[in-house]
């Protein structure tokens, strides 16, 4: 495949030709027609951008998934793991390496202008750009874009209409001195429209741009997704429905200033506004992190839902492990089917990850028909899942003993378990941001010298991404963004692991909900009230490792589990969940 390509390549004369894992909006997750990295390279994770030369071509992913790429990159393709020593980022090896008049390629649309604004300011050669989609002739049988019906998402769920939402930020813009706004990010557009829809997998949006004036907004929808009454009801709102494209004409006609953010706009768009640019992150990012009451009512009570759908799932694998057969693709059917059961369920928010032992070293593995594992013997199951529900978005990793474990798997799964522990209970002064709180979590496995390559927890959207900035907890800053303050009302995964190549992965997670506590002399402390509430393995547990405090918030943990979802239970479930939630 790369090599016919690079043919490509030498035909139209492009010495790099760069490949993202992006659609138009710098979505996380991409529909299959953006998915011309995976097509490429073989790589099929949800990171990572590919570089192919005339003679050679390397792939950058995150540590997440350095093992699923060693495995699946084509033959000729380098991997460059991101952030390990020795290993250039992109932007450095081009610096190395492109010449004067050398062509760089990539399709302007997927292609996020701030990398083409630091390519410009670390290449210190004459270089051209070659803004063309080569995947337009190189992938015959691409499918099309998707271009789903669209729907406006009830208020009840949320409390703000979209009218109340764009007054804030404009409100923003006038303080900032902007006339204008565009938004590309689908789940701003979502949130701030109150719209929702199903063009990306998993996450309920839809493909759509938008532009905020101070007196008029606009928003830019495919034929097809929306009707008469949506457009109707929007120009109640002040809001008017455009074609999807035109919003490459409409911006280069802007006056004055213009609010967005170069991180999340594509090149191409970007490329045609002529006026004045503000940038920075869009305010529908902060705005959106921070849930309202009628939010948190609903979101709590999707949690409540998906514990029960989770608890039964256990039950079942605990008391039918060893009596019928198991693999990773039917144990992941049988956790779909106890959320679909659950009022207001829609999708799941994220394909499950469901790994056995060495699978479960791979951060966010993906079990297919053709290569999965029999779940058989003694080990460890890692499932990350989620569901998406009117009412809110779940996320949640357990990891489960099945059969016997050795003392150094039940010492490893005690020290994960301490690390979720303690950043669950932690009590913090406002303005600490998640990089204050990060060690709280990796303490356990540093003292081990132990690490995992990724980060402890991400920002969870209300009924849309599964993953939502600005927040996140982590052990190193973000390039070019501002660290975020943590928010009463945000809320945030607690998720640390291990992973050991060829052995086992072990992650436990749970959502928080960041509320404030008490205010005094020292200021305003914040700390942290569960939203998730499944039982964590006894079975897995070493009990002499745990201190005094933290048999307390595992105690105290499950005593909150039996409360809050026996009552949902059968009487054979209820008396399981009892012993499983026993103090210890």
């Amino acid at each position: 495949m790369i090599k016919e390509f690079q043919e490509l390549l030498k035909e139209k004369q492009i010495d790099y030709y760069i490949v993202p894992t992006d659609d138009d909006h710098q979505s996380e997750t991409v529909g299959e027609h953006f998915q011309s990295r995976a097509y490429l390279s073989g790589f099929t994770g949800s990171a990572g951008t590919l570089l192919v030369t005339l003679d050679s071509a390397y792939l950058w992913t995150d540590g997440r998934y350095f093992i699923q790429a060693a495995k699946q990159l084509e033959e000729g393709i380098t991997l460059m793991k991101m952030a390990q020593k020795g290993v250039p980022t992109l932007l450095e090896f081009l610096a190395e390496h492109v010449k004067n008049d050398d062509v760089i390629g990539f399709d302007g649309q997927t292609m996020t202008c701030q990398f083409v604004l630091d390519l410009e300011e670390k290449l210190d050669v004459d270089y051209k750009i070659a803004n063309v989609d080569l995947m337009k002739e190189f992938w015959p049988d691409r499918p099309a874009m998707s271009c789903q019906k669209a729907y406006i998402y009830d208020a009840k769920y949320h409390g703000l209409s979209a009218h109340e939402k764009i007054e804030i930020i404009q409100e923003y813009m006038k303080e900032n001195d902007c006339q204008s706004h565009i938004v590309s990010t689908l789940d701003d557009i979502a949130w701030i429209f109150n719209i929702r829809g199903s063009d990306i997998p998993q996450s309920p949006t839809v493909m759509a741009f938008a532009l905020i004036t101070l007196d008029q907004s606009y928003l830019y929808l495919q034929n097809g997704t929306y009707d008469l009454d949506m457009v109707k009801a929007y120009q109640k709102e002040n809001i008017l429905i455009k074609g999807y494209h035109q919003i490459y004409d409409d911006v280069a006609h802007l006056k004055g200033r213009v609010l967005l953010n170069t991180n999340s706009i594509n090149y191409q768009l970007f490329s045609q506004i002529e006026c004045d640019i503000v940038d920075g992150l869009n305010p529908s990012q902060a705005f959106k992190a921070i849930k309202n009451d009628v939010e948190i009512k609903n979101t709590k009570n999707a949690h409540i839902k998906d514990g029960v759908a989770m608890t039964k799932f256990m039950y079942w694998l605990k008391t039918n492990y060893g009596k019928v057969p198991m693999d990773e693709i039917s144990i992941s059917d049988k956790v779909a089917s106890f959320r679909q059961e659950q009022d207001l369920f829609t999708d799941l928010s994220f394909t499950t990850i469901c790994g056995w032992n060495e699978n479960a070293a791979l951060m966010h593995y993906h079990a297919t028909k053709e290569d999965h594992a029999m779940v058989e013997g003694n080990g460890f199951l890692l499932i990350d899942s989620g569901g998406q529900y009117l009412d809110g978005t779940t996320d949640i990793t357990r990891t489960f003993a099945l059969g016997e474990l050795t003392p150094i798997q039940k010492k490893h799964f005690t020290m994960v378990l301490q690390g979720m522990l303690a950043l669950q209970n932690a009590h913090f002064l406002y303005g600490a941001t998640g990089l204050n709180l990060d060690i709280l979590a990796r303490t356990p496995m540093w003292q081990e010298d132990i690490d995992y390559q990724c980060g402890t927890g991400h920002g969870v959207g209300h009924f849309l991404n599964v993953h939502e900035g600005p927040h996140s907890i982590r052990p190193r800053p973000r390039l070019q963004e501002e660290e975020c303050k943590l928010e009463a009302g945000m809320i945030v995964t607690d998720e640390p692991g291990i992973y050991l190549e060829g052995q086992y992965g072990i992650r436990i997670e749970n959502e928080l909900l960041c509320v404030d506590g008490v205010e005094n002399e020292y200021g305003q402390f914040m700390h942290f009230d569960v939203l998730t509430y499944v039982p964590i393995d006894l079975d897995a547990i070493d009990e002499n490792l745990l201190t005094y405090k933290e048999k307390k918030w595992l105690n105290d943990y499950h005593q909150a589990v039996y409360e809050n979802i026996s009552p949902y239970l059968t009487d054979e479930e209820k008396a399981w969940l009892k012993e499983y939630t026993k103090a210890i």
